[in-house]
């Protein structure tokens, strides 16, 4: 269903002869549980051991990764989900792959020759994957993307230990760096999509507009971030009301709450990126779950 540069149709005809196949209905843990079933060939028999091998119980439920209430749950989604027809509108996967549809036309129309950032993968996932633009390359220099958060008042991610190691330039061109990329997870309401679209339409439309009286333009936001860049590698900052301070005399028309929103946001980033650096080199799941899963006691 998230098919969408295909309409949303699954292609059968492309998948591949392979021994086996895993499909997957829901995630929790950033994918470290799944629901979802596995399908494998009856001949040879080597393939029925191996699958019993990837499934081994240190890697099942058994073990209490989920309570038996949640594994229970996944099962009566699976149901519910293949209950009806998928082309059936009123069905659940027909009905959320309108609802895909309709985020992913905001976001798009939002978005539309926008200077900063592109969309590069129009309706081809649950995720709108974005690239900057020069000249942004490098404006952004946190895991946390200062432009979705001053700019347009969104929380993202970079994806920036995504790379696991690689290059971007390799892919992307000469003067790309990790931070030169945003993914925006498509599974709020519509309504977050329709406004994140309005907001991006003004920005890009006007680079000194500002959306709302905490959030900068896109011309600040350059200011700001070449500004903070070039101090936290020099003599960076002894108190929070210094780095305002700083930011004040950099970007003079900055408003005080813009500068409350800025500074906050720059801390914030920096505690993420020092605690996904410890995860270095391999960046996974679990110790990145570790590191950045918390940074406050839970409110409950």
């Amino acid at each position: 269903m998230y098919l969408g540069a295909r309409d949303f149709q699954i292609p059968k005809d492309e998948i591949p002869d392979c021994s086996a196949w895993s499909f997957s209905i829901s995630k929790i843990y950033s994918a470290a549980a799944r629901a979802g079933w596995i399908m494998y060939k009856k001949e040879p028999v080597s393939n029925h051991e191996a699958m019993v091998a990837a499934i081994d119980t240190s890697q099942t439920m058994t073990h209490g990764s989920l309570s038996e209430w949640t594994w229970h749950g996944q099962q009566q989604l699976f149901k519910a989900f293949m209950s009806k027809p998928l082309d059936d509108p009123t069905s659940w996967i027909g009905a959320y792959t309108e609802i895909m549809r309709e985020k992913w036309d905001a976001i798009l129309e939002g978005f539309a020759d926008c200077p900063v950032a592109q969309l590069s993968n129009d309706y081809s996932g649950a995720y709108a994957w974005f690239v900057f633009q020069e000249p942004y390359l490098g404006v952004q220099d946190s895991s946390t993307p200062s432009f979705f958060r001053d700019v347009l008042g969104v929380h993202a991610t970079t994806y920036s230990w995504g790379f696991r190691g690689a290059t971007p330039s390799d892919f992307y061109g000469e003067g790309y760096g990790f931070n030169d990329f945003t993914r925006l997870q498509l599974y709020r309401d519509l309504a977050v999509y329709e406004e994140v679209g309005r907001r991006a339409k003004i920005v890009c439309a006007d680079l000194d507009a500002s959306v709302a009286s905490n959030l900068v333009s896109v011309n600040q936001w350059v200011q700001a971030s070449t500004a903070t860049r070039s101090r936290r590698l020099g003599e960076g900052y002894e108190t929070f009301e210094d780095r305002k301070r700083h930011l004040k005399e950099s970007v003079p028309s900055l408003t005080e709450r813009q500068l409350h929103h800025l500074a906050n946001g720059q801390v914030e980033g920096e505690r993420t990126d020092a605690a996904i650096a410890s995860c270095a080199p391999d960046y996974t799941t679990h110790c990145l779950f570790r590191s950045i899963g918390v940074f406050k006691p839970d409110d409950f």
